[in-house]
């Protein structure tokens, strides 16, 4: 178990260390994110982007560069993520306790604009449109 952790921990850093060519970060810092389970279980993670605050944006970032969205296979990355983050039932930063705002970021080079959870449905139906973009 000890080796696993450290394991784990080298490999957190070196993705913290890294910034990949593809990703298309705002002015935010990746950060260093351990999820402690009830058993003692400690899983070792980073986050694309935080945006601090009172709530803590924590970002999963997904890009494309030849593609309008993200493949599946990211997109569904990420939306795991939500999930686990969105369960973290106590979030803390340097020890201080703060709200956790989990947040998926789509991006591509081939958009037009961008939307939020937050747009209004004028603003959904007008980057659909501009983007081509259908239901499926």
């Amino acid at each position: 178990m000890k080796s696993s952790r450290e394991n784990a921990q080298k490999a957190q850093m070196r993705e913290y260390a890294t910034v990949q060519p593809k990703e298309k970060l705002s002015n935010f810092t990746k950060a260093k994110l351990t999820i402690e389970d009830y058993l003692g279980g400690q899983y070792f993670l980073t986050v694309d982007e935080v945006q601090p605050g009172k709530t803590v944006s924590l970002i999963e970032a997904k890009h494309s560069k030849n593609t309008l969205i993200p493949s599946k296979s990211d997109i569904k990355d990420g939306l795991l993520k939500m999930v686990l983050y969105s369960n973290l039932s106590d979030t803390k930063v340097n020890g201080a306790n703060v709200v956790c705002n989990p947040t998926l970021k789509l991006t591509s080079e081939k958009l037009s604009g961008y939307i939020s959870s937050k747009s209004s449905e004028e603003e959904l139906k007008n980057f659909f449109s501009a983007n081509r973009l259908n239901e499926t």
